[in-house]
């Protein structure tokens, strides 16, 4: 697409007049029948029971089952055999072996499966510990599941820890779909250090042939640790986030749900934050009935076991031999990867799958043992739900040659506590956010920065860009007219809201302007105030009031702790050049005209560069050390550009020219990329690195961006 000139085209054609109205008294809909999992008068448990075989066992009654609640006998007050599968028969009843007395009532009809399956994946490949080799392998296994195992009436989803668009992914059947959203599944570095990187000797028998000190001083030590180890516990909260925002979605489907997570592996200590929202997200899949099957994308491992790469000295006079020091290491960060996952599955009633170099096979063989499931209830003592005490579920099988797997457990607290409390929670847009079938689309790109404003705090900017086509023009004297509704709620790690956004946008829009709307559509920018350092959960959805379309999106951010002069880089984006020369940068606008119109699709909520043009980046460092005499930073930046996991283009390290401060511990860089004609179109992603010479910090950052013809 050509450049087309603001001014003139201002001046000419367009002209866009917005006024937004806080949305504080929206038309309520009625409220679809809730599907109540655990509540003060009824905790119903799903239970798979399989054969030595591997197969479905369905004729069962409650007579062949025992549920205790924290070393308690239940009674069963309900009982039934829920079929799903590729017929969806509905259910049956096995209490057509029970008569009289003993037959008991079967759970509400809402609670019945009535539909194709329901599948659903996420890619951990936001995780810090993610190798190249293992995401290709989460990828290949899902696209052979696509292709070969996948049935028409199918409705599949694809969720990628990375965050950003991949939240806004409906459940569909459409093959091709799903396809191109697994081809965006690619490495991108982190700073976060692996026991299983490639050994490094830096004694100094390396480079003198004698002694056995290391370069590295304890404090150099010391903050790597803290960095690897803070990047480690973002990364668990940040890929448990998406958990609970998928498993939120999911809650407002009756039957048992399977979720697949593929992952490198969850690390995490008790007493961490981390640990906790791993807690919290597995009771929420208790309460929602979410099964989750955990998967390793390692492949068979020997983690204990050193390679041609490590740099270990054994048997070398006066050297460092850490031969053992290293296995061991790689021994104990396999297991803790692998504890993590596994007490995922086994919470949530799933399986934890490893040791696996094809994953495909065991997508397949999940998907042919949960064909249906027990659903089985009861009620619970006085006093359950009085206290946040967590309570273990047991369901045991009178029969010694069957298997059954369950959900372990719950909090007690009741439903409405375990739910995000929204100040409009009738609003339609609201539903939206958590609806993963929402059929009525609009073509939605999101992309969410991270600020810090010298006299206002930190602030999350929401960019985001809607399709032309997508949006429904009413007839309104000399203009044509859009309203749209936009909702935005930010949440802690715990669920809470803690910052919400509800606008209606009237845009009116010239005859003659309305060609350039429909084909470049329109494009937002408004900030979200954050008090608090943390890790947020940010979430978005858009309506078009004439249409009722919907469209949904979200992100994970960290607010860092800007006090304690942390050195940080923030605020990545990619864009393209103004017709005045200048990089089109994003702006913060007044929320009641957060709309734009668009004229490059280079603008940093699209981040589409055509081959032949400049690529422009922008970002901002933060708390960089000064030099006592000059009072100026001593930095030095590299760029890396990445494609499909591998590293196509590195930088030489350079020093950082100060051109630009908009603060005095706040400075900006700005940089170009020339994307000349030998470049192929595709997915790439741009990594930036600065290194503070003075404090002997390193900090970067990346974003993924599209070449176009």
């Amino acid at each position: 697409m050509k450049k087309l000139a603001l001014t003139t085209f201002l001046g000419l054609l367009f002209s866009i007049s917005t006024l937004a109205q806080d949305k504080n008294n929206p038309t309520p809909t009625p409220e679809e029948e809730e599907v109540v999992r655990i509540s003060s008068e009824l905790v119903l448990v799903d239970a798979l029971v399989l054969d030595k075989q591997g197969k479905q066992v369905t004729d069962l009654t409650a007579d062949d089952f025992v549920v205790y609640q924290d070393g308690k006998p239940q009674e069963i007050t309900t009982f039934t055999y829920v079929r799903g599968g590729k017929a969806n028969a509905g259910s049956e009843d096995p209490g057509k072996k029970q008569t009289g007395k003993n037959k008991l009532p079967v759970p509400p009809a809402a609670l019945r499966a009535n539909r194709g399956r329901i599948i659903t994946f996420v890619i951990d490949d936001g995780n810090c510990l993610a190798s190249p080799e293992g995401l290709a392998t989460a990828r290949d296994g899902v696209k052979k599941f696509i292709d070969d195992q996948m049935l028409p009436d199918d409705r599949v989803a694809i969720y990628r820890t990375r965050g950003g668009t991949s939240l806004l992914q409906i459940y569909t059947s459409n093959k091709e779909v799903l396809k191109r959203i697994v081809n965006k599944v690619n490495w991108v570095p982190s700073r976060c250090g692996s026991a299983f990187d490639p050994a490094r000797d830096t004694s100094t028998i390396k480079a003198t042939g004698s002694g056995e000190r290391s370069f590295e001083n304890e404090e150099t030590k010391e903050f790597k640790k803290n960095i690897s180890e803070n990047e480690r516990e973002n990364q668990v909260i940040g890929s448990v986030g998406v958990l609970g925002f998928v498993i939120d979605r999911l809650r407002v489907l009756p039957e048992r749900k399977l979720v697949f997570f593929i992952s490198e592996g969850i690390a995490t200590k008790f007493g961490e934050r981390a640990y906790s929202a791993l807690r919290e997200v597995a009771d929420k899949a208790s309460r929602s009935s979410v099964v989750i099957y955990t998967m390793s994308q390692k492949g068979l491992t020997v983690p204990g076991f050193t390679a041609a790469q490590d740099e270990v000295l054994p048997g070398i006079l006066g050297g460092t031999d850490d031969t053992f020091a290293l296995n061991e290491s790689r021994q104990e960060e396999e297991r803790a990867l692998n504890d993590g996952l596994s007490y995922l599955a086994y919470a949530t009633g799933g399986k934890f799958i490893h040791n696996k170099n094809f994953l495909d096979p065991e997508i397949g063989k999940v998907l042919e043992s949960e064909t249906g499931y027990y659903l089985i209830g009861y009620q619970p003592e006085g006093g359950t739900f009085n206290s946040k005490d967590f309570h273990r579920i047991q369901v045991k099988l009178k029969r010694d040659d069957l298997s059954i797997s369950s959900r372990k457990g719950f909090y007690g607290r009741n439903e409405k506590e375990s739910r995000p409390k929204y100040k409009n929670s009738q609003n339609p847009l609201y539903e939206a956010i958590a609806s993963p079938f929402s059929e009525n689309r609009i073509d939605l790109r999101m992309t969410t920065l991270v600020g810090v404003d010298p006299g206002t705090g930190s602030y999350i900017r929401a960019l985001f860009h809607i399709g032309g086509d997508d949006l429904t023009f009413i007839d309104d004297g000399e203009y044509k007219k859009v309203v749209l509704d936009v909702v935005a709620v930010t949440l802690n790690e715990k669920g809470e809201v803690i910052e919400e956004f509800n606008r209606t946008y009237p845009i009116r829009v010239p005859l003659r302007g309305i060609d350039t709307v429909h084909r470049n559509g329109l494009d937002y920018s408004a900030d979200i105030p954050i008090k608090k350092p943390g890790f947020y959960s940010f979430r978005l959805a858009v309506r078009d009031v004439e249409s009722n379309r919907l469209a949904s999106a979200g992100d994970f951010l960290e607010i860092p702790k800007t006090k304690n002069d942390r050195f940080f880089l923030a605020g990545l984006i990619t864009t393209s050049e103004g017709s005045n020369g200048k990089p089109l940068l994003t702006e913060n606008r007044p929320a009641k005209t957060a709309f734009a119109p668009v004229f490059d699709f280079g603008i940093p909520s699209i981040r589409q560069h055509r081959i032949g043009t400049s690529l422009i980046y922008s970002y901002d460092i933060y708390n960089a050390k000064k030099d006592r005499s000059t009072g100026q930073p001593q930095l030095t930046k590299q760029i890396r550009i990445y494609r499909e996991g591998k590293l196509l283009i590195e930088g030489k390290e350079t020093p950082l020219e100060l051109k630009s401060k908009t603060g005095d511990e706040q400075i900006r860089d700005v940089g170009h990329i020339n994307l000349n004609q030998g470049v192929a179109p595709g997915e790439y992603v741009l990594q930036v690195i600065v290194r503070d010479k003075l404090a002997g910090k390193t900090e970067s950052q990346w974003i993924d961006f599209e070449v176009i013809e």
